[in-house]
């Protein structure tokens, strides 16, 4: 049976497939809901308070059922939070640029009255070289996709004359050439390469390791911290059918401010409004479950919850585990990995990263006007400040991308008096260093990148390392990633490593939690009879 076929919900099923990719109505269903009330209320336990969870909540909630979540941590977000430190700093855990496709999230967004508080970037994609250089994928241009794409990789100055010929040779025999006029038939193709890397699938037939070297691998560590060696070429592809086919999906937004003002708390709000309990520092100590008569766990029956040394097990009707992957591979007991869906969870691995804030006392990206780049005297909020108002790539450095936050998004990262405040994602390469030594890297590779920055200090700085971070999307990793619906009638996964047909993203986030609500919504009847049969034949809920 394939994912699609597991789903009982049309909505589920609409996510999946060819189709997902170019339908524009997704946006329209993420603003709306499921359209659907459920005749019977059911109780439900939604376990981590990332993008995944809050959106089904938001679904769940207006389909008439009591839902409640349980957050270990001290804040919601998941891999999308960030907070204040003791001084007012806003820290985030991860860059966070929202693509012209994330049609379900810009739809939330919509429903939330949170999407005016994106900022529209230029239609270019900018690399940082040593010493200053630039390059751009220019992807402005009076006629849309295919040609504006076309004509941003034939005009790019971050590749050699003869690497233009031999990306041009790979990209014209690739899937995304047969996609233009055979859509199904180029997302086939492209499936059918996850058992690949992009490295193998490009030098295949044509393609030059400096096409690879200068500006795949930049991008391919923005998307999913691997470079084109390690990441499947599946993935890559996908991002690049996407942007051949439709204009907007390479177009760029970043947030106003931070995650938790601009895109989380219109989602609190939301919730809250209708009733919806958020448990902070709560999280999920055990899944408390029957089992059939062959010692098979067939249905949830609640949660050991915990806070401090506090204790209890609360009973659901249907419990969502909405979590990352290491948070997934610990709150599930060692019964549920008789069903391969779940033990195929334990074969997906993660990537680590390091994301570095420096804040500056000029302006970095200021390359032409040097009296400029010093200058931070007045009011220069709003955008205002000197330098690339940008999301920025570079193949010379160990940060896969990073950009000025006080100039992409001035709400809350522009101070008065003060400039820059770069972030920087570093991947596996300065990971295992100690903080301290990763601020030391970062201001050196970001001077190398802004020769001129070199005349300016670095008056604050922070790191935050995540182990775990996203889903390594290497070759046959695809295979392994499970559906929302899950073999125990009752109990139904969500987060962006869930299959969907997008990469392990924020949109990718929303995509889960909109089709486990779909999923919950459209079993509900059943789910319901389920419970009445249960509580007509059981005793109660034993730790």
């Amino acid at each position: 049976m394939t994912v699609k076929e597991s789903f009982v919900a049309e909505g589920a099923k609409r996510q999946i497939g060819n189709d997902a990719f170019l339908n524009e109505n997704l946006m329209e269903r993420a603003m709306k809901g499921t359209g659907n009330v459920s005749k019977s209320k059911l109780n439900i336990g939604i376990v981590g308070a990332g993008l995944a969870g809050m959106v089904a909540a938001m679904d769940l909630v207006d389909a008439g059922h009591e839902v409640e979540i349980f957050e270990l941590r001290p804040f919601v977000g998941g891999k999308v939070s960030s907070w204040k430190d003791g001084e007012g700093n806003h820290i985030e855990q991860g860059l966070h640029v929202f693509f012209g496709c994330y049609y379900n999230l810009f739809g939330i967004m919509r429903r939330t009255g949170s999407f005016d508080d994106l900022r529209l970037k230029e239609h270019t994609h900018t690399f940082i070289n040593d010493g200053g250089g630039k390059g751009e994928l220019d992807f402005r241009f009076p006629i849309g996709a295919p040609v504006s794409g076309l004509q941003a990789f034939f005009k790019t100055e971050q590749l050699e004359v003869v690497d233009k010929f031999h990306n041009a040779l790979r990209l014209g025999t690739s899937p995304i050439v047969r996609a233009l006029f055979d859509f199904d038939g180029g997302m086939d193709m492209v499936r059918e390469l996850d058992d690949i890397s992009f490295s193998e699938w490009f030098t295949g037939l044509g393609g030059s390791r400096g096409s690879l070297d200068r500006m795949w691998d930049p991008i391919a560590y923005a998307l999913g911290f691997l470079d084109c060696d390690n990441i499947s070429a599946r993935a890559m592809l996908t991002i690049f059918m996407l942007f051949a086919i439709r204009t907007e999906a390479s177009v760029l937004r970043m947030l106003e401010g931070s995650p938790q003002t601009y895109l989380h708390d219109p989602i609190i709000k939301y919730l809250e409004d209708r009733d919806v309990k958020i448990n902070l520092r709560t999280g999920c100590r055990e899944i408390i479950y029957d089992k059939d008569e062959n010692d098979k766990p067939n249905y949830v029956k609640g949660i050991r919850i915990g806070s401090g040394n506090s204790d209890e097990i609360r009973e659901f009707d249907t419990v969502i585990a909405a979590l990352d992957v290491p948070g997934i591979k610990k709150v599930l007991p060692e019964d549920f990995r008789q069903y391969p869906m779940f033990d195929n969870i334990y074969k997906l691995e993660t990537v680590p990263i390091a994301t570095v804030m420096l804040r500056f006392d000029g302006w970095v990206t200021e390359m032409q006007d040097l009296e400029r780049m010093m200058d931070i005297t007045g009011d220069q909020s709003d955008g205002r400040g000197a330098g690339i108002d940008n999301l920025l790539y570079s193949a010379d450095a160990e940060f896969s991308c990073f950009a000025d936050l006080a100039l992409t998004s001035p709400g809350e990262y522009y101070k008065e008096g003060e400039g820059s405040l770069i972030q920087a994602v570093f991947d596996h390469r300065g990971f295992g260093r100690e903080s301290e030594q990763i601020v030391k890297d970062a201001i050196a590779q970001v001077n190398a990148l802004f020769p001129s920055s070199k005349q300016l200090n670095c008056t604050w700085s922070n790191v935050v390392k995540l182990g775990q971070s996203l889903y390594k999307e290497s070759p046959g990793q695809d295979t392994h990633r499970p559906s929302q619906a899950t073999p125990i009638p009752n109990f139904f996964l969500a987060g962006s490593y869930t299959y969907q047909d997008y990469l392990d993203s924020m949109e990718g986030a929303t995509r889960s939690g909109l089709m486990v609500a779909d999923e919950v919504v459209a079993r509900a009847e059943d789910i319901a009879k389920l419970n009445r049969e249960k509580a007509g034949s059981a005793g109660a809920v034993t730790p």
